[in-house]
């Protein structure tokens, strides 16, 4: 991202399924446009909990788009690491209470514990993202759509194929109204003269 490039990250599930949503999605073709998933992925090293794992299985049992951008994401379990954050000796034995779901917390211990450069995730509303940014000592949080819009800024995708990709995630992640995702857009609107 803009601040300094992103070499290590943890992952989040929902960031992860988001990220996963354009190769699920039937009416957009990964094999010609971009997959920002296999960009994360091959851009950086990417850490998960173990929690997170259960959480994409437990999401395969359903019939629908998150179904199959979890199954995309399993079924690129040799691009990331699947780390438990309480076997490391410095974190806690067991799980903290951030008020955040398992996934969640278990990927901020994890991240705090690495020192990783970034925690992604789809937390960018409500109180949950004050509480993430309140517990993370070092990492800084990455919302998925401003992961995008960074892939524009740095030159992997036009400002055009940010907009799409944003496009065919939003309503199958309930993006379509969030104040933060049209932001994201304005900006990418607003530069697209020098990158579009």
């Amino acid at each position: 991202m803009s601040e300094r490039r992103l070499r290590t990250i943890v992952a989040d599930t929902s960031a992860l399924v988001s990220l996963a949503v354009p190769r699920a999605d039937d009416k957009y073709d990964t094999a010609t446009k971009p997959d920002p998933l296999q960009y994360l992925l091959t851009s950086c090293d990417v850490f998960v909990p173990p929690e997170v794992v259960t959480e994409l299985q437990d999401l395969t049992r359903y019939q629908d788009i998150h179904s199959a951008a979890a199954t995309n994401v399993l079924a690129a379990r040799s691009f990331y690491t699947v780390e438990d954050p309480y076997e490391r000796v410095e974190t806690p034995d067991s799980r903290p209470t951030f008020g955040l779901d398992d996934g969640e917390t278990d990927g901020i211990v994890l991240a705090n514990a690495r020192g990783v450069d970034g925690f992604l995730t789809d937390e960018f509303g409500g109180t949950n993202f004050p509480l993430i940014h309140a517990v993370l000592r070092g990492p800084r949080i990455v919302p998925t759509p401003r992961l995008i819009s960074e892939y524009a800024r740095n030159g992997y995708l036009t400002n055009q194929e940010a907009r799409t990709l944003l496009s065919v995630i939003s309503p199958h992640r309930s993006w379509g109204t969030s104040p933060y995702v049209a932001q994201i857009r304005d900006r990418l609107d607003g530069s697209d003269s020098s990158n579009g």
